[in-house]
């Protein structure tokens, strides 16, 4: 990802184009990175941040939030892996799905466990 700080519709919209444009492999180079925010109810408009995984302590079973997302209490809405593999296949049915789609498509993955058919 190429920033920090995003609207929930702009994520989906470099995701999208970084996967048009360059392929599965560019995209899937980009990994390690959760959407944080302070409501997991994101909407398209919704203020959200990309940051790294939480780092996990084997030994104290703890994680680490990014100081980023502490000071501002944020938490894990979605991983990066997630987004990616919902937005592919939305894409791999529908090259020209629009955002609105893209976002529906998660949606239905979040509460189904599957991805949704776009016809």
């Amino acid at each position: 990802m190429k920033k920090t700080e995003y609207l929930f519709k702009e994520i989906i919209e470099e995701i999208k184009e970084v996967y048009l444009e360059e392929g599965e492999t560019k995209l899937c180079a980009d990994s390690q990175w959760c959407v944080y925010a302070k409501s997991s109810d994101l909407d398209l408009e919704s203020a959200c941040y990309v940051l790294l995984y939480p780092a996990y302590d084997v030994e104290t079973d703890e994680e680490t939030f990014p100081e980023l997302a502490v000071q501002n209490g944020l938490d894990v809405v979605y991983t990066h892996d997630m987004l990616q593999d919902v937005i592919m296949s939305a894409l791999d049915q529908k090259e020209n799905a629009a955002v609105q789609e893209l976002y529906k498509s998660i949606l239905y993955y979040e509460e189904n466990d599957t991805f949704m058919d776009l016809d």
